[in-house]
């Protein structure tokens, strides 16, 4: 026979293997009846019983429902199914209350066994040999054994034709229900027996008490006896009635107490109903009690905390030095108040000075940017209308250019018709008799039209001497830019002047305040350095965007005119490619004009600050004289003094040295940049921009000049019949090919 924690272990495992919703650990996590009901349902779902998950130890009654209707369907689903198995099941009953209660291990063991030969006798057997055959070899041998120990013998076996003459008629006809009848009746006698048993060992213990008790009365009479038996006769008499009265009253003594003992147990009964009723309110007092410690713990702190207000307090009216000494730093705190807020006021009438300056100055800016912006609006204007007088001029001359070349085209037609016809040795005459592909292939080596490119290059020579005449008005304006620049630099190093008596004024004002006035003054220098140098990058990458917008806007042009020149006449086209040359030819100029002032500006500044750091450096020279002296005249006694305005005027010379050289090496990097710009706009300039648009030119010359004598071969053709026709069985692509298929192309019929 397997041991107690052997077979727990295996039922444990076998019960693990069904489809549950988590493992079971312990045989106390079955006493709610849930895992049960789901065995139930996985023998056959129509016997399964909803059961709620109870986790509270409280609750044993509603967990005592649960398994008994867990019982009660499981002994149903015996009857249907494993009728062998009804006896053994009625005979030796599971103690639900137990299970529910107490969390019984031996009635939980023994319900599990009936589920396991409930699931080993049923009709799907193999499904739950294949579980068991899943488990060790030793949970399979246990299992084996348990099964072995539960077998019906044969002479308990039910017959199914069986008839108990005890059930009424009615319920032997209905196994069910006289089995539920049988279990309900057997389970109230248990319960029955169960109390007579406790009464009867509670009287048990009483009367064994009494019995001891009466014991050694007894013994205690039967040594009074011995002790009185040498005693007369007369005193023997006297002593039997006492005792037999002392008997009679022990006995009536045993019956009182009897009766106590009843009355006892119906109140230790009642007491322990109480005192279920009361487990909890009993817990809530716990809880209350910790509740109670918890304050008491609070209330303590609390008076320790006010025991030591108490002990400072005490200690504060001990010292009334320290009192006195407030009431003087009381007064001197009143005293610098009052010139903090005087302070504070001429820190605001510096800081509406300081504003009304500012403003100032941006008034006066916004009044320059907007005379140089109606100045450059005002040049604007006249070049274009300059542009304007000079594109009208240009047209006309062109116009007239067209006008003679058509004439002249026109006599050359006509001279051509009217003309002798060609003799076969000639070179015209050898040529007509070839295709216009080939006339083409050929004609790629012979020479331009001499007189449309001297016609061309003549009106280009009357365009560029009408521009010439806008020489002098740049020059002017050269000059005036050159005095608006004198003038700028005045009024710069008029504002840079003002700035630094501002700044020593303030620095004067700032130089009587406390120690946390200075630090703000100094943060809010610092962040004031720091913006100008996040305005000096920022105005950097703006004037790179412009350029680099600059370049890309000329790129667009270009590319705009290259897209329109594909489906425009050759003339119309190269005139719009010197056009769109020209602009970007002014355009690079203006940007390397651009350039050039901005790296002049640079350098002024560059000399400015090299000239400051001078004067900075100089400064400083002058300061250490002067303390020096100062050191001299005051000795010994002033060398803290001496040591503070050393240092602070050290300070103040680094900080300012500091601040020169990191804008010196700033303006060094805008200038090199600047350099860099300027010699990649001088590699791109008018030059090289020249003699890419000269050999684009020169190539669009040639092919005119192929357009054009293909033109007339077919004017020729035309008025001799003669007519080629040529199939192409490709598209053409390039440019010069369409022009070709055009050129060779017959309307169809």
């Amino acid at each position: 026979m397997p041991s107690k924690p052997r077979t727990e272990s295996t039922l444990l495992n076998w019960v693990n293997t069904f489809p549950l919703d988590s493992k079971v650990e312990s045989l106390a996590e079955l006493s709610d009846g849930f895992v049960f009901s789901k065995l139930l349902e996985d023998f056959e779902p129509r016997y399964a019983v909803y059961v709620e998950n109870h986790s509270s130890p409280s609750k044993w009654l509603a967990k005592k429902t649960s398994l008994e209707a867990v019982y009660k369907s499981l002994i149903r689903f015996i009857q249907n199914h494993c009728t062998e198995y009804v006896e053994t099941t009625l005979r030796d009953p599971v103690d639900v209350t137990a299970i529910a209660e107490h969390d019984d291990e031996e009635e939980t063991v023994k319900l599990l066994k009936i589920f396991l030969m409930a699931a080993t006798r049923s009709s799907d057997i193999k499904r739950y040999v294949d579980r068991i055959l899943t488990l060790t070899a030793d949970d399979q041998s246990r299992i084996a054994e348990i099964c072995t120990e539960q077998e019906v013998p044969a002479d308990l076996q039910r017959d199914p034709k069986f008839n108990d003459a005890s059930l009424p008629p009615k319920l032997t006809k209905d196994l069910d229900l006289a089995a539920e009848a049988a279990h309900a009746k057997t389970s109230a006698e248990l319960e029955a027996l169960k109390k007579r048993h406790a009464d009867f060992m509670t009287r048990f213990e009483h009367l064994k008490d009494s019995h001891d008790q009466l014991l050694s009365h007894s013994q205690e009479a039967d040594r009074e006896l011995e002790a009185l038996r040498s005693s007369s006769n007369d005193s023997k008499a006297h002593f039997i009635s006492r005792l037999q009265t002392q008997l009679e009253e022990q006995n009536d003594l045993i019956a009182t107490q009897e009766q106590q003992i009843e009355s006892d147990r119906v109140l230790k009964e009642r007491d322990q109903k109480e005192l279920a009723s009361l487990r909890p309110a009993a817990a809530r007092l716990l809880e209350s009690e910790d509740k109670l410690k918890e304050l008491k713990n609070d209330i303590a702190t609390l008076t320790k905390k006010a025991n030591m207000v108490d002990h400072f307090k005490a200690k504060l009216e001990q010292q009334k030095s320290i009192e006195r000494e407030n009431e003087h730093l009381r007064r001197r705190i009143e005293v610098l108040e009052e010139n903090q807020k005087e302070f504070d006021r001429v820190h605001e009438e510096n800081a509406k000075h300081v504003k009304t300056a500012i403003e100032y100055e941006k008034k006066f800016a916004q009044y320059e940017n907007e005379y140089v912006q109606s100045n450059t609006q005002k040049k604007s204007l006249e070049e274009e209308l300059r542009n304007q007088y000079d594109e009208v001029s240009r047209l006309q001359l062109r116009q007239q250019h067209d006008e003679k070349f058509i004439e002249s085209l026109q006599e050359q037609i006509r001279t051509n018709t009217a003309g002798p016809a060609l003799s076969p040795d000639s070179p015209r005459a050898r040529t007509a008799g070839l295709s216009l592909e080939e006339e083409l292939e050929q004609s790629e080596d012979s020479h331009p039209n001499y007189a449309l490119e001297i016609s061309r290059l003549k009106a280009e020579n009357q365009l560029l001497k009408s521009n010439s005449a806008g020489t002098a008005t740049a020059i002017i304006q050269l000059e005036e830019s050159e005095r608006a620049k004198k003038r700028f630099e005045e009024n710069l190093r008029d504002l840079t002047e003002k700035h630094a008596i501002t700044q020593m004024q303030l620095h004067a004002l700032l130089s009587n305040s406390s120690g946390e006035k200075n630090e703000a003054v100094v943060t809010t220098r610092k962040l004031y350095l720091e913006a100008n140098q996040e305005l000096t990058s920022i105005k950097s990458k703006l004037a790179e965007l412009q350029a680099e917008l600059s370049s890309r806007d000329r790129e667009l042009l270009a590319a705009r005119t290259d897209l329109a020149a594909v489906d425009q006449e050759e003339i119309d086209a190269l005139e719009d490619l010197k056009a769109t040359n020209e602009i970007i030819t002014s355009s690079f100029k203006n940007d390397l004009l651009i350039l050039q002032n901005q790296h002049k500006t640079l350098t002024t500044d560059h000399e400015q600050q090299k000239t400051q750091l001078i004067d900075v450096l100089l400064e400083k020279d002058r300061l250490m004289k002067e303390l020096a002296s100062f050191k001299e005249q005051n000795g010994t006694n002033g060398d803290d003094a001496y040591q503070k305005a050393q240092s602070k005027a050290i300070m103040e010379a680094e900080n300012a040295r500091n601040a020169l050289q990191e804008q010196i090496k700033t303006q060094d990097s805008i200038i090199q940049d600047l350099q860099r710009r300027l010699k990649s706009a001088e590699e791109s300039g008018p030059d090289a921009q020249k003699a890419a648009n000269e050999a684009m030119i020169k190539n669009l010359l040639r092919e005119n000049a192929l357009i054009s004598t293909a033109w007339y071969d077919l004017s020729s053709r035309l008025q001799s019949n003669h007519v080629v026709l040529q199939r192409r069985q490709d598209a053409p692509r390039s440019w010069l090919n369409k022009q070709r298929q055009m050129v060779n192309a017959t309307p169809r019929r």
